[in-house]
């Protein structure tokens, strides 16, 4: 199955839109897909929306944490919009919600207080 990705900015922040499978097949997709906006946009601040992510595998979480690496280097901060269901039972489960900061809603992630990444506080933003 495909990856749909999207982009949009609000508030200061870009926000990509996540559609599909994201696993071994479609991961570098979500990786240059964000490394794309940041470069051209120079966003340092950049929200996930998983809310349509259909699956996702260790292949997709190791492309969430590789988007989080990205962001370290120019001191940015990245967002992570999971409703509950099967992607946000994985990303607890795997511990990256430990370093990842997740949110239940796009509202949420964009109206938390902008704070040093979560990662680098020991846990995430709830």
């Amino acid at each position: 199955m495909a990856l749909f990705l999207a982009a949009h900015w609000h508030n200061g922040w870009a926000v990509i839109e996540i559609k599909g499978v994201l696993d071994g097949a479609t991961a570098r997709e979500l990786r240059d897909f964000a490394a794309s906006v940041h470069a051209q946009h120079r966003h340092q601040h950049l929200i996930l929306d998983l809310s349509e992510l259909t699956h996702a595998d260790t292949d997709g979480l190791n492309a969430l944490m590789s988007v989080q690496t990205l962001l370290d280097q120019d001191q940015g901060e990245l967002r992570l919009v999971c409703p509950q269901g099967r992607t946000e039972r994985l990303l607890h489960s795997s511990g990256a919600a430990s370093t990842l900061p997740v949110y239940p809603s796009l509202d949420a992630a964009l109206s938390a207080p902008q704070t040093v990444p979560a990662h680098r506080m020991g846990g995430a933003v709830q």
